[in-house]
Formats: structure tokens, sequence, C-alpha cells
């Protein structure tokens, strides 16, 4: 079902709970303040749930590609460290 955005909201409507006035997250566990506003993250105050504001997407897919390219990059760095030494 496909819900307006409330001329009240720049954000769309929660997808669980439909309550209209969504918040912006400016910083999260996985992506600092980079990533929020990468995905235009929201969170519904009601139902807790978060999702991109723009489109009522859940940004499960993009978190777990962002920590998955964070974590090789880490690896990546500290390869070069270890090898370097030796």
């Amino acid at each position: 079902m496909m819900y307006q955005v409330p001329p009240s909201s720049p954000y769309m409507p929660c997808p669980r709970c439909h309550y209209t006035m969504p918040t912006k997250v400016t910083m999260s566990w996985w992506g600092g303040v980079v990533g929020p506003k990468m995905t235009n993250l929201v969170k519904c105050p009601q139902c807790k749930l978060q999702y991109n504001g723009k489109t009522g997407a859940s940004v499960k897919t993009f978190i777990a590609m962002y920590m998955g390219i964070w974590m090789i990059l880490t690896l990546v760095v500290l390869a070069v460290l270890f090898f370097a030494q030796g």
C-alpha cells in the first residue's frame, strides 16, 4: 500500500504503524553521522522503526553493505600494516 507524504512532514509515514511525523536520525551506531545522511534515515517515535524517509523503504540492505565495506577496508589496512612490519 502506498502512502502520500503528509503536507506537515517532509518524510513518508511509517510503513509499519503509518504514523505521519517521523523524526530525522542524525547519528547511528552503524554509520556515525554519515550513514543516516546517505540513507535519509528517520525513526518513527511510535513504533521505533527506522527507515528511509524519502521512499519508506527499509535500510537493512544498505546497513549490511555499509558495514561489509568498512570491515573489508579495515582488514585490508590491518593486513598492509602487518605485512609492512615483516
